[in-house]
Formats: C-alpha cells, structure tokens, sequence
C-alpha cells in the first residue's frame, strides 16, 4: 500500500489529506497519474513545477526503487506571493 498525504491547496482540490493507494507502482509518475487525472500535478510524463513530492521523506528524483509496501509520498505545493 502507497499512503499519499497531501499539503496545502491539495488538500481541498481532492478533498482529502490523504489517500492510500493499494497497488505497487513502477515510479511516481505512474502513481501521480492514478490520482491526478486533471494533470494539476504533472503532465506529458513529467512533475510540473512547483511541487515538493517526497517518498519516504526523500526527495522523489533520488528514489529510484518501486513504490509499494509501507511507503508515503507527500506532495506538497510551493506557494509563492509577491
């Protein structure tokens, strides 16, 4: 199971904090595109900018193994004022 939390806006676009996910996936992009089916975090394969996602509390570009079994991924949103 992938327990996915999400921070921020997030939480309101899908309407919860968190969703687990009872599948394996190959990477985050795979996961990503489970969830994100309006591609508000990702598109054409790639993460857009201004998302924080950690798995397991790393950074998801140094993650390099399947996702699955007991691991967490937090998408956080970077939000910018001026």
């Amino acid at each position: 199971m992938v327990n996915i939390i999400f921070k921020g806006p997030l939480v309101n676009y899908f309407g919860t904090d968190r969703i687990i996910l009872k599948n394996s996936y190959n990477n985050i992009i795979d996961l990503i595109k489970e969830i994100d089916k309006n591609d508000i975090i990702s598109h054409n394969g790639k993460i857009r900018a201004g998302y924080i996602i950690l798995i397991n509390g790393r950074d998801y570009r140094i993650y390099n193994k399947q996702l699955g079994e007991n691991d967490t991924v937090e998408i956080i949103p970077i939000n910018h004022g001026g």
